[in-house]
């Protein structure tokens, strides 16, 4: 094979593997944190929106064993009083261990899902009337002591509405790597591309086309909060959808920085990863399905998203059958040709060689920035996780035109271990 069909069948695989809205969106950072270079060197002015001038709802379903340590951090920056946990029909000591730290805690019965905990909460407690900004956080993540110092200040543009939280992944002290750390390591690399390679261009106030503020940890102003319908009928989560709200009504930007940090736990078992993932897909491809299509910068960005990522989700699965039929048979893959992008008939088995060998450089480019060297081991197992991934993507495009939901959940597994022993990302 000539060089020239060397670096074509490269390209291709790279777009295949890791996209073209990457490096669009990476560059489009690039400019962001070229444009934005001192301006937090800015002189401190008063604040559009303080500390007391927030109300954080907890959403939480069965939560005894991680919500201590949800509001344990919390309290570090924010008056408990503040802090509104909004259980849902939960059976364990959710209520009374909430109310025990100085917080409110509303006793939902029977339990009606997050989206509607949310709503009943902001509702009962009467937060857009009483506060000028709601962050609703999950209870299972633990807020960086300096949240609010680097979210707080995007509030002075007035026209942000959402401020979206930066997650990590949480990560045990490990002498060796263990099967339960793995999809906390996945995610970890994961977080760091879509953080850096999307929300934090698609947030640039010239883009403003973020598809997503994480449910975990992101902030909304109370007057863009009152006209986002919270309770959409027949969706499996919410934060999709309320973002989608606002980007649909225009309510104005999502704004993030990467400094506004917010550490959650991932699963630690495939069945809990499993249903999460495909939770989440489904939510968002039933979200897609509600907003349907409009003329903006917003759909024109998410379209070509959804497009390769249709592309690259095929690819994936369907790589590894055609090395298996090469195996079994011989054949190759047909010629390709992509605009100026040509090969000749090639063995799956390089077009595999060369999809795995993307993917763990991504790795160790992350294993780098986050120094963490443990991720070299557990990228291995990666790809494999990228192929449920794909299918979990595909079906849930599938369920999407026939799967309605009332949004109740179940608490994957928690691990009853001290703060202490636990360390951010």
């Amino acid at each position: 094979m000539s060089p020239t069909a060397v670096l074509n069948m490269t390209l291709m695989v790279l777009s295949a593997s890791l996209g073209i809205n990457i490096a669009f969106w990476c560059t489009v950072g690039l400019l962001r944190f070229i444009a934005e270079l001192g301006s937090s060197k800015a002189a401190a002015i008063p604040r559009a929106i303080r500390v007391a001038d927030v109300a954080v709802v907890i959403p939480a379903h069965n939560e005894e064993i991680a919500l201590p340590k949800c509001i344990a951090a919390l309290k570090a920056i924010i008056p408990a009083r503040q802090i509104y946990v909004a259980s849902d029909g939960s059976k364990d000591a959710t209520v009374s261990i909430a109310r025990s730290l100085g917080c409110r805690a509303l006793d939902i019965r029977p339990n009606g899902g997050k989206a509607k905990a949310i709503d009943r909460a902001i509702k009962h407690y009467r937060l857009c009337e009483r506060f000028k900004a709601v962050l609703i956080q999950d209870a299972d993540s633990e807020i960086d002591p300096h949240y609010f110092d680097h979210a707080l200040p995007l509030f002075d543009d007035p026209g942000v509405s959402v401020v979206a939280g930066h997650v990590l992944s949480r990560w045990r002290d490990q002498r060796l790597p263990t099967l339960d750390m793995l999809f906390a390591a996945y995610r970890t690399r994961l977080y760091r591309i879509l953080q850096t390679a999307f929300q934090y261009g698609q947030s640039w106030k010239w883009a403003s086309v973020s598809y997503i503020a994480p449910g975990f940890a992101s902030m909304y102003r109370t007057q863009a909060l009152t006209q986002i319908d919270i309770t959409a009928p027949g969706l499996v989560i919410e934060d999709f959808n309320m973002t989608f709200e606002v980007q649909h009504k225009g309510l104005g930007r999502v704004a993030y920085t990467p400094r506004a940090q917010c550490s959650s736990e991932d699963p630690f078992n495939l069945s809990d990863y499993r249903k999460q993932v495909q939770r989440w897909y489904l939510g968002f491809w039933q979200t897609v399905r509600r907003h349907g299509v409009w003329p903006s910068r917003f759909w024109l960005s998410l379209g070509g998203l959804l497009a390769e990522l249709l592309v690259i989700s095929i690819f994936a699965l369907a790589l590894p059958l055609a090395v298996l039929a090469y195996l079994a048979t011989g054949l190759e893959v047909p010629a390709l040709s992509i605009g100026q992008l040509a090969i000749r008939p090639v063995s799956p088995v390089i077009l595999l060689a060369l999809f795995l060998a993307v993917d763990y450089a991504l790795t160790l480019v992350v294993a780098v920035i986050e120094r963490r060297p443990s991720l070299m081991l557990y990228g291995i197992a990666f790809p494999a996780i990228r192929l449920l991934d794909a299918a979990l993507f595909l079906r849930a495009l599938a369920k999407s035109f026939s799967a309605k939901s009332d949004g109740r959940w179940v608490s994957p597994a928690r691990y009853a271990i001290p703060a202490a022993d636990r360390r951010h990302s």
